[in-house]
């Protein structure tokens, strides 16, 4: 291959420091890509296929010019190395060659940047500077190679972001986002990660042992300077460790100056026992994992903390929260699932009816079990009046206004979440699933994608996606998300229900009606909602069967019905008097 085939120099145009595209920015300078301000790894060869294709973007970038411009030597084969790096660079940007938003693909010929670009001045400080008062907390250091101490590590993270967050005036980056930047302990790297979440301090620590002895080394670091603003070392048996805790909260609302007009929770010892602590920390851990076989390890770490500690209502709120998310991926039926989460969430607040926790969890039961619209929405706004900073508070009140179809509060509330929490793949799902309900097909498909990008086998995301493809009348596209969502939720009966929807709404009816002959199979071996049933029916165009079974899940009180005053596929069902009855049932009529 020639060198002087084709003059890159000529044909490309000249390009400012930094552009933005959809979410991302990029810096040319720099070679670093962003996504929502959070810096993404991206290889080299990958850059500089975004590079050349935005240098020259609009015109079709034949694969010899990329050829060319990645190996300039090369005389050889190219075809494999410089797919991969397309690839690469398509899902680091969440695109598909299907339905491609940045990256368009020729057959044969190249690739064309079709996405709209602007170019970013050089930003004012003062229009980018971070709140006053905001500060992430890195997780804890801690040696691998012992498991316990890299769970205290992360359980003292946790309750640390936990207490801050309960202050109110300041904002605190909440775990999802936090974890992500493990590792990141020298000031340098700490810099950096603060300057990725625009935040204006930094927390560090480290945990080590010295015989039965803690030794936790903590530093508060000023983003912008990289000055060190206060540091101590706690010398502590594993018991005491939930007043270093405390002591270190302490240090930093002095060092930070915080108003002092809030009552400080954050001084609040929750449990005195480190074993219920322990339990806790465990507990926790299984819960942020999802999944059916975690969650029910996650319950039985909450019971031991009540065992060790009858009056510890943080416990006795995962318990809540636990079982209200069985009932929503139908582990149990909602029966069952609401007497218990009811019975913990008033235990928790009984002990503490200040515990903002508390109070989330029995605005979860009042919305998805009792259809009590106002009492959720009153426990919810208690909770964040409690502590502002609390993302999965917000992001389950964005919930219920969604439920109740105020889609510019739902909006609202979950922006605010993403601020505290931008890398939670969960909260980035319920936007796209908003977007879905708000009949924005186009807007819950891009978000969908951003989603991926950050976790590409999520399956609630890859759902959401099918969805989106589904009623913007990509039935293929649709179908291979379903597929994909199937696969990655180990044949979850709701992926299950939109494969079959989405094949009777593409016309082929005899293949949606094996999937659901799946769905009746497995309804033999667990609990499947109704619901999900009546979406099916609904898709094949049977409308008595779909009533009969949503009337079923009105009799059960299926703790998916929240959605069926704003679910799209259940557009077919609204002309017809029963769907009216239903609504009015559940109090959204």
């Amino acid at each position: 291959m020639s060198t002087s085939a084709i003059n890159l120099a000529d044909s490309a145009r000249p390009l400012p420091r930094k552009l933005r595209f959809g979410s991302f920015e990029v810096d040319l300078q720099e070679r670093e890509l962003y996504n929502r301000g959070i810096r993404i790894g991206l290889q080299h060869k990958p850059f500089r296929i975004l590079e050349l294709l935005l240098r020259k973007r609009g015109v079709l970038v034949t694969r010899e010019e990329l050829a060319q411009y990645l190996w300039p030597d090369l005389h050889v084969s190219f075809d494999r190395g410089l797919n991969t790096a397309v690839n690469v660079l398509r899902r680091t940007l969440g695109d598909s060659p299907t339905n491609c938003r940045y990256i368009e693909t020729r057959s044969g010929l190249g690739y064309r940047f079709i996405a709209h670009v602007e170019e970013i001045g050089e930003p004012d400080p003062a229009a980018v500077a971070a709140p006053a008062h905001s500060i992430a907390v890195l997780p804890f250091d801690a040696a691998p190679s012992d498991s316990t101490l890299v769970l205290l590590a992360d359980g003292m993270t946790e309750s640390l972001i936990a207490r801050l967050s309960a202050l109110g005036d300041i904002r605190v980056i909440a775990r999802t986002t936090a974890f992500y930047f493990r590792g990141k302990h020298n000031r340098a790297q700490a810099q950096a990660a603060g300057s990725d979440l625009k935040v204006r301090t930094i927390l560090t620590g480290r945990i080590t042992r010295e015989g039965e002895w803690l030794r936790i080394s903590t530093e508060l670091i000023e983003v912008e300077s990289a000055r060190r603003l206060w540091g101590d070392d706690f010398t502590t048996l594993p018991v005491g460790i939930l007043s270093a805790e405390k002591k270190i909260c302490e240090a930093v609302s002095q060092t930070l100056g915080l108003p002092n007009h809030r009552p400080r929770p954050v001084y609040k010892t929750y449990t005195t026992s480190f074993e219920a602590y322990q339990d806790y920390l465990k507990g926790r851990y299984f819960y942020s994992k999802m999944t059916e076989e975690n969650l029910r390890k996650s319950i039985a770490y909450f019971e031991s903390a009540l065992k060790q500690d009858p009056g510890y209502a943080l416990a006795y709120s995962g318990l809540a929260n636990t079982y209200s998310l069985f009932a929503l991926t139908g582990v149990l039926p909602a029966a069952v699932a609401h007497v218990r989460s009811r019975e913990f969430a008033l235990a928790a607040l009984q002990i503490d009816h200040k515990l903002a926790e508390a109070h989330a969890a029995l605005g979860g039961v009042k919305k998805l079990f009792e259809w009590d619209w106002a009492g959720a929405e009153k426990e919810y706004l208690t909770a964040l009046d409690l502590n502002p900073n609390y993302a999965d508070g917000r992001h389950w009140y964005a919930a219920l206004l969604c439920c109740l179809g105020r889609m510019e509060e739902a909006m609202h509330e979950l922006r605010r979440a993403q601020e505290l929490d931008p890398l939670s793949v969960v909260i980035s799902t319920e936007i796209a699933w908003t977007f879905y309900m708000s009949r924005d097909f186009q807007a819950a498909a891009e978000q969908s994608w951003k989603t991926l990008a950050i976790e590409a086998k999520h399956a609630p995301a890859q759902h959401t996606l099918g969805l989106a493809c589904e009623q913007s009348g990509l039935f293929e596209e649709a179908i291979t998300e379903f597929e994909n969502a199937r696969i990655c939720s180990g044949d979850h009966p709701v992926t299950i229900a939109a494969h079959a929807h989405a094949q009777a709404s593409s016309g082929n009816r005899d293949q949606a009606l094996r999937t659901l002959r799946e769905l009746e199979e497995i309804s033999l071996r667990r609990h499947v909602s109704p619901y999900w049933m009546s979406i099916v029916h609904a898709g094949l165009g049977a409308h008595e069967t779909a009533f009969e079974w949503l009337e079923k899940a009105l009799d059960e009180r299926d703790a998916w019905l929240v959605w069926m005053k704003v679910e799209p596929r259940f557009d077919p069902l609204r002309p017809n008097i029963h769907f009216d009855r239903a609504l009015q049932r559940l109090g959204l009529l």
